[in-house]
């Protein structure tokens, strides 16, 4: 079996999560660290959705909460990698899933940034939750 870890996304003083848990918490490592251990359980992968990007309005305003929404679940990714690193029964690469309405949306010329940037997964970009909790 395998699972995403939900990661929050809120930025700056906008410290009230939708939901998810930061990944430079020690909550986050904590259930890195179960899952690695677990006989029956993997890290499928990490997502993100930043809410608070309906409020912007203009598209330079949402870009910045996509790159935010990306850099976040990368940042859950590297630190599972680093807490992974030998263990032969992880599987590579993350799903990295991240989006919004607005974020995705803003894409464009966003994404292509994005890309070129070391991600620790594969970027699955969509508008809205593709799930509910």
């Amino acid at each position: 079996m395998s699972t995403t870890i939900v990661i929050s996304c809120a930025t700056g003083t906008d410290l009230d999560s939708r939901a998810g848990v930061r990944p430079e918490s020690p909550e986050f490592l904590n259930l890195v660290r179960r899952l690695i251990r677990s006989p029956v359980m993997a890290i499928h992968g990490f997502y993100g959705h930043a809410g608070n990007s309906y409020a912007s309005t203009s598209l330079p305003q949402a870009s910045s909460f996509l790159s935010d929404e990306v850099r976040t679940v990368n940042k859950a990714a590297e630190i599972a990698l680093n807490e992974i690193s030998g263990d032969t029964r992880c599987t590579q690469p993350f799903i990295l899933s991240v989006g919004s309405t607005p974020t995705a949306h803003a894409a464009s010329t966003e994404a292509k940034q994005l890309l070129l940037q070391a991600l620790h997964g594969r970027l699955e970009l969509h508008a809205g939750k593709v799930f509910e909790q």
